[in-house]
């Protein structure tokens, strides 16, 4: 079991390249979570005392806003760490929830500090994960002011861009989706994210399978629809 952990943290972009032994000495120290659909892995708020990394499925990033509207902020995928552990938060800034199954590892944030002291190298890594991740934020910030379409359409090329898979009809996005998930993503109501699917999907650019699953048949036009507006 042991050596399993270690054969794990080995393929973590974050920790590749550590001494085994260092690896030896953390596998020794995680913990692991199987977690449903929709299972809480940990709340907004609550304290972040574990260093958490995604082994399998994929996981939602939550904020509840004060309205009581939850807004998901990003989709993790195995490999990469989540929590407020990873900025040394003393809790976290929003809620991890499964997106699909899941499993993940964690460790304590102490381990963690001590694993960073100890190996510089990891923390360029970390920034340079962190700074793709605030790239990704940053860019539906400035589209907040934008049309739901526009908003909608910069969402669908961006999880085509992490998770999508060539397809004989175009690229499907490779994690079921409800249209509730689409609506928290872009910041809108569930009635507005159905009918610009709808409106996707008349246009040819979207199509739909059972289980929650998009395809983009028309990946050019929807990234010119996920374009800002001109000033």
């Amino acid at each position: 079991m042991a050596s399993a952990v270690i054969s794990l943290l080995s393929q973590v972009p974050l920790l590749a390249g550590l001494p085994e032994r260092d690896l030896a000495a953390l596998a020794a120290q995680v913990r692991t979570d199987h977690f449903e659909r929709e299972a809480v892995v940990f709340s907004q708020g609550e304290p972040s005392d574990r260093f958490w990394l995604l082994q399998s499925g994929r996981v939602k990033i939550v904020h509840q806003e004060e309205d009581g509207r939850e807004v998901i902020l990003e989709v993790i995928s195995p490999g990469e760490p989540f929590g407020g552990a990873v900025l040394f938060m003393p809790a976290h800034p929003a809620a991890a929830l499964a997106l699909t199954e899941a499993t993940a590892i964690s460790f304590s944030s102490e381990s963690y500090r001590r694993l960073l002291s100890e190996h510089p190298e990891l923390s360029v890594r970390l920034i340079r994960l962190l700074g793709a991740r605030l790239h990704s934020m940053m860019g539906l910030q400035i589209l907040a002011g934008e049309r739901v379409e526009r908003r909608l359409a910069h969402i669908l090329v961006k999880l085509a861009d992490r998770v999508g898979r060539p397809d004989a009809e175009g690229v499907v996005i490779s994690i079921p989706l409800s249209r509730q998930d689409l609506a928290d993503m872009a910041g809108t109501t569930l009635e507005t994210a159905i009918r610009t699917v709808s409106r996707f999907r008349e246009q040819g650019w979207l199509k739909t399978r059972r289980g929650g699953y998009l395809v983009i048949t028309d990946f050019e036009k929807l990234q010119q629809q996920a374009q800002p507006a001109a000033a």
